[in-house]
């Protein structure tokens, strides 16, 4: 054996860094590859590897550099990073300290995506406050989608089935491809020349590269000035499109759409059904309470009628005595007399009587009969 110095394993370990660190071919290089491993601590630092078909190297982006990710990375998302390679001497092993992460093919679309999301959500397009309720018994409504594809049989089928007094309005569009998004905006604005009660956009399900006409700037902030509520339906259970975001209501398929669009008749039935039985109700109860007002109006009546009657008999019984008072048995039996001629002339005056006429004086248990003998002129 030759001599040579012994080395320790943390100073062979520290050299290989030391010549590593030196070269300028292993700093700020690109490398690509896939997603494996991925790991994020709470310290904020992100350990992963990147492979190809046949070789894989560990990484690790600090959170100093992890910060300025704009988009969420996961295992299977190709990309490309600019990093240094170096050795992490504890263990022997080398890797590459990631200063930049930048996202291949559809990632590059997610990118996008994301930064137009935050300025959209950054203008206010899809606060909750601005959603507005789904009209419950709509008289009309619209859709947006391919006239040939699935979505347009799945949802007319479920309306008519679940509601069929409303009306429905078709608005063809592509739903894929460079010519979508400008007919879905056409057909957009088309629709809000109609009548309607709610409005839906969407399509069956689909590859995310087959979605990005649904994130259109334009479309977006169309719906967002809707004149009706929207319904997003693009057929899709985990991502979401920007139109599902300024939506009044997203669902994840063209037959939830039709459910939240409409009422199901049957429900509708016995939705008619508990308000006759509410309306029974509510007339039962006035009619008690009217029968009940009418008995106390009658009993108040009553009492009314009874006064009256006994104010009119006090009355009655006053005015009686009152002409009892004045009557001319009541004089009479005071002590005066009324006479009258043999005619019933009553005698008022001396002038009325001449000597040897019969004459009847009326007293208080009776009458005398007299003759005239003389008469006298008082004064």
């Amino acid at each position: 054996m030759n001599e040579r110095a012994i080395l320790t394993v943390t100073e062979l370990n520290s050299q290989i860094k030391r010549v590593i660190n030196e070269r300028d071919e292993f700093r700020f290089i690109k490398v690509k590859g896939e997603i494996s491993n991925f790991k994020k601590y709470s310290s904020g630092h992100i350990y992963f590897s990147i492979k190809d078909e046949k070789s894989i190297i560990s990484c690790v982006l600090f959170a100093s550099y992890a910060s300025k990710v704009n988009y969420e990375l996961k295992d299977g998302d190709e990309v490309v990073v600019l990093a240094s390679l170096d050795v992490y001497t504890n263990r022997g092993t080398y890797q590459l300290c990631v200063y930049e992460i930048e996202p291949l093919g559809l990632g590059n679309q997610l990118v996008e995506f994301e930064k137009l999301k935050r300025k959209l959500q950054g203008e206010g397009l899809f606060d909750t406050s601005k959603k507005r309720n789904i009209i419950k018994f709509p008289n009309s409504i619209g859709i947006i989608t391919a006239i040939n594809g699935a979505a347009i049989k799945d949802l007319l089928f479920n309306i008519q089935r679940r509601y069929p007094l409303v009306n429905i309005y078709i608005f063809p569009s592509a739903v894929q491809g460079e010519s979508a998004p400008k007919e879905l905006l056409k057909a957009f604005n088309k629709a809000q020349e109609y009548p309607l009660d709610t409005l839906i956009i969407g399509r069956g399900g689909g590859a995310k590269e087959d979605l990005s006409a649904f994130n259109d700037e334009k479309l977006v902030r169309a719906i967002a000035n809707s004149k009706m509520p929207v319904i997003a339906a693009v057929g899709h259970e985990i991502d979401f499109t920007l139109v599902d975001y300024v939506a009044d209501k997203r669902v994840s398929t063209p037959t939830a759409a039709a459910e939240i669009a409409t009422p199901d008749q049957e429900e509708l039935l016995e939705y008619f059904e508990q308000v006759e039985d509410r309306l029974k109700s509510i007339l039962r109860q006035n009619i008690s309470k009217l029968i009940e007002e009418i008995n106390d109006l009658n009993e108040e009546l009553d009492d009314i009628i009874c006064d009256n009657i006994e104010q009119k008999k006090v009355q009655i019984d006053s005015l009686s005595r009152h002409l009892k008072a004045l009557s001319p048995k009541k004089i009479l039996e005071r002590g005066y007399s009324i006479s009258t001629n043999i005619s019933g002339k009553v005698i008022k005056s001396v002038k009325d009587a001449n000597i040897g006429d019969e004459i009847i004086t009326t007293v208080s248990d009776g009458n005398i009969i007299s003759v005239i003998k003389g008469g006298k002129k008082r004064g």
